[in-house]
């Protein structure tokens, strides 16, 4: 075990000079965790909340190796949004100014030139979005061979903006032997699954609230909300988390009801096991979710009974159970066979006493966590939806992509004068969205559930090769 880092004084003095310009007198918990490890070549799963020095702490060791005479990307770190690119790249230029080191952000909705220039002279660390990466990567103006470090910051927020396809098909341009870190504030079940597949025997570091750990199988949390709320509480939350599959428990067959029809008139791909349905019925839902072809089923605790789906990324609990031991046999029907699963609870007031007791009883300890906001979920909900226009646009040129854009932006611009036009537009996107969500008959494709890699030459991660993928 590393000895943690006390001080900056190990660093040469042109670093130094940069950490002084950042305003840091003594490293942060998560500097001071890191960077021993970073220094010895290790691979690391860091759980750090965001604004704790997590760039600083593989920032730091990073410009710290490199050799800025050397020609070619020596660091590529990933990040899940325009804003945080441009962020990192700024600390990483300050952290290397006075030792030569040079950076560059890459991400889209800026100019391809500054960006072919950059990579043309061979700068060194690259900071960027995953699309923008993959298109450069693809066109061949990007080059990885002599890659080094890989960093994924922010990797929970990487994966729910659904960035995996892109991020596998990177994976094929990704030299094999390289130090690799992930950055992530929590830990869920697709995380967990990226770090499977891109870092080597990882050391897990937690700096979150209940120390170092490893992680588990699957991940609880709850979030308190107002009994009358629930409904638009759990419609937000698959908003936001966009999970691949999920059963919703309810204690009672109304309640059953009562949300599988709230959800279906929110256009979701749900349906409902509860007593008073047949058999035949019953059996009809259960094959359509195992095949891949249903997303959510609402159930009680005795209808859900001998369910058994080998992929379900998500429990979430609509109602607290009124039995502790319940509870376990709701969230083991996640993180099966080695994989993993997020188990999320709903908890109001009359709820309160039994979830207290199920951890009591239990023996878990269930942390909270914050309700997103309808401002914060619309923004998820935006960034997503680029992200998917994206790649779906990435087949084409820049120069093509221009050219349709130009054609049709005076028609747009008309549009968004009124607000009926705006209407259209929306629906025209909610369309778009629920068309490209819809999972073919048979299919279920998940990546990111916990499963294995897949084999080096499958055609979906060859460069240049495509396929049809269902949206996380």
């Amino acid at each position: 075990m590393s000895e943690d880092l006390q001080d900056f004084e190990s660093f040469p003095d042109d670093i130094r000079q940069g950490i002084r310009e950042l305003g840091w007198s003594q490293p942060m918990p998560v500097q001071s965790r890191v960077i021993p490890l970073m220094r010895q070549g290790r691979d690391l799963i860091v759980q750090a909340l965001t604004g704790s020095g997590k760039t600083g702490a593989f920032g730091l060791p990073i410009v710290e190796q490199l050799d800025p005479q050397r020609r070619g990307i020596q660091v590529l770190i990933l990040a899940p949004t325009r804003e945080l690119a441009s962020q990192i790249e700024q600390e990483i230029s300050i952290m290397g100014r006075a030792r030569g080191i040079e950076s560059m952000a890459v991400y889209g909705g800026t100019a391809y030139g500054p960006q072919l220039d950059a990579l043309q002279r061979g700068v060194p660390v690259i900071v960027g979005t995953p699309g923008r990466i993959l298109d450069h990567l693809g066109s061949g103006t990007m080059k990885l061979g002599a890659l080094k470090v890989l960093i994924f910051d922010e990797a929970d927020e990487l994966l729910s903006l659904g960035f995996w396809p892109d991020m596998r098909e990177i994976q094929k341009y990704v030299p094999k032997k390289r130090q690799t870190g992930l950055f992530s504030a929590t830990m869920p079940a697709r995380v967990r699954s990226l770090s499977r597949v891109f870092l080597h025997e990882p050391e897990f570091i937690s700096l979150t609230e209940g120390g170092v750990r490893s992680p588990e199988e699957i991940e609880h949390y709850y979030y308190i909300v107002p009994a009358q709320q629930k409904d638009a509480i759990l419609l937000n939350f698959l908003k936001y988390e966009d999970p691949d599959s999920a059963i919703i428990f309810c204690n009672t067959r109304a309640d059953v009801r009562f949300v599988c029809a709230f959800l279906q008139r929110n256009h979701l791909d749900v349906d409902m096991i509860q007593g008073e349905m047949t058999q035949a019925a019953r059996e009809a839902v259960m094959k359509r979710i195992k095949a891949g072809e249903l997303r959510f089923l609402v159930a009680t605790d005795v209808a859900a009974r001998g369910i058994d789906i080998s992929d379900l990324s998500h429990v979430i609990s609509y109602s607290t159970p009124d039995q502790a031991e319940l509870y376990l046999h709701r969230t083991g029907r996640t993180g099966r066979a080695g994989k993993t699963g997020t188990a999320v609870s709903l908890v109001s007031g009359l709820d309160i006493g039994n979830f207290r007791n199920l951890q009591a009883v239990n023996q878990l300890t269930i942390p909270e966590r914050k309700i997103p906001s309808e401002a914060v979920v619309a923004e998820h909900v935006a960034q997503r939806l680029e992200v998917q226009l994206e790649h779906d646009l990435r087949h084409l040129s820049e120069r093509e992509r221009q050219a349709r854009g130009e054609e049709l932006l005076p028609v747009v611009e008309q549009l968004i004068r009124s607000e009926e036009g705006r209407r259209h537009l929306a629906a025209i996107l909610f369309s778009y969205i629920h068309e490209r969500r819809r999972p073919a008959p048979g299919s279920r494709e998940k990546p990111d559930a916990g499963a294995d890699p897949a084999p080096a030459d499958e055609t979906a991660g060859k460069p240049g090769g495509r396929r049809r993928r269902r949206r996380r």
